[in-house]
């Protein structure tokens, strides 16, 4: 019998032993093969602490954190701004007391010095290249005070722009489907390499949850460290994302790019950028009564919740009008404004002279607007 036909005798034997219900032995390999969120969980459980704060002895909140050195810790501002006492639990089970180095309530970000008498064993860095939409990754935390909780889901989406502690909205986060809950906040949401591509600050319940990016978290965390804040650019305007109804109304060829509904006064667009009016001719001070579904922009004013379409309106809310269209900042083109926020919080800074391409009746132009400081307001 040559070499082809026992081959082939080879083949079939193995396919009938199929067909019959048997299966070909598994490797010592497969056998011993991990999941990769055990490997992912074990590498990174021990620099994950849950945060303890108290007030006058009583404790007050909860949440999670992670080391990005033996004596630093990244949390949420939200976990540590209640109280003046603050406490981790580090993953061998010591306690050690920790001082807030710095805290930003516009990134909702903080960071915590343990001190000399501990050092945390293993430590983390964060991506040096966005999460894509799709990627697995996981959060690690206390939720609902269960410590060394692990949930995995993917990034769901990049750039969003999602309500803050403030009127303003925290801008480039990633939107999740990973399971977080409360006392999870300040924890951090890693990819299965170990890398961290966001610290998680909230949930909307449905498995929607949300992370501070790796790439504002980059750029805040260094400063908190060393000056113990962080300055956000602020832009001063009141924008809507244009979408058709707005495009008709304004006699746009397409829907392109925001619109300038409010400058505030004396803020950095005032007199540089155009301001809208609604179509009863009043000022756009009358903003309020436009509608959009727009969360409030990082560096621009927060704008009303759209009705519910299926929801009897007692009356049509007027469409702004007139006022300037951003089309771009700087060398970005600017979409939507959650597209606005992020290029605010990732590629300027308070005091940079930015142009800004703008549609103004009918033609496009470039201004230069001085960006100010994001109030703390």
């Amino acid at each position: 019998m040559n070499q082809t036909r026992r081959g082939l005798l080879a083949s079939v034997a193995t396919g009938a032993a199929a067909i019959a219900g048997c299966a070909a032995p598994r490797s010592a390999d497969s056998e011993g093969s991990e999941s990769p969120y055990t490997r992912v969980y074990s590498e990174v459980l021990p620099s994950v602490v849950v945060v303890h704060v108290a007030d006058n002895g009583r404790k007050v909140g909860q949440g999670s954190g992670f080391a990005i050195d033996p004596q630093t810790i990244v949390t949420n501002h939200h976990v540590v701004d209640p109280g003046a006492t603050v406490t981790v639990r580090l993953a061998d089970g010591e306690w050690a007391d920790a001082s807030v180095v710095g805290s930003d309530r516009h990134s909702d970000l903080a960071v915590l010095d343990v001190g000399s008498a501990v050092s945390v064993s293993e430590t983390l860095s964060f991506v040096t290249e966005p999460t894509p939409v799709g990627a697995e990754v996981v959060a690690i935390g206390a939720p609902f005070g269960l410590s060394e909780s692990l949930s995995r889901g993917i990034v769901s989406a990049r750039g969003r722009s999602v309500q803050g502690l403030s009127r303003f909205s925290i801008p480039a986060a990633i939107q999740t489907d990973t399971e977080v809950n409360s006392g999870s906040s300040g924890g951090p949401l890693v990819d299965l390499a170990g890398d961290v591509a966001g610290v998680v600050f909230a949930s909307q319940g449905g498995n929607v949850g949300f992370a501070v990016s790796a790439a504002l978290a980059t750029r805040v965390i260094p400063e908190l460290r060393e000056t113990g804040s962080y300055d956000h650019a602020y832009l001063g305007v009141t924008i809507l994302t244009v979408e058709p109804q707005i495009a008709d109304a304004n006699g746009l060829d397409r829907p392109r790019g925001v619109l300038v509904v409010e400058t505030t006064d004396g803020g950095p667009s005032d007199g540089v950028l155009q301001p809208s009016i609604t179509d009863s001719g009043d000022a756009d001070s009358d903003a309020a009564d436009s509608d959009t579904d727009d969360p409030p922009a990082n560096g621009s004013e927060p704008t009303p919740d759209e009705p519910t379409p299926d929801q009897p309106q007692s009356g049509a809310a007027a469409i702004p009008t007139g006022g300037d269209v951003i089309l771009a900042i700087g060398g970005s083109e600017i979409d939507n404004t959650d597209e606005l926020s992020r290029v605010l919080a990732l590629e300027t800074r308070p005091g940079q002279t930015v142009p800004i391409r703008v549609l103004r009746d009918g033609e496009e132009i470039v201004v230069d607007v001085t960006l100010g400081t994001l109030p703390d307001a």
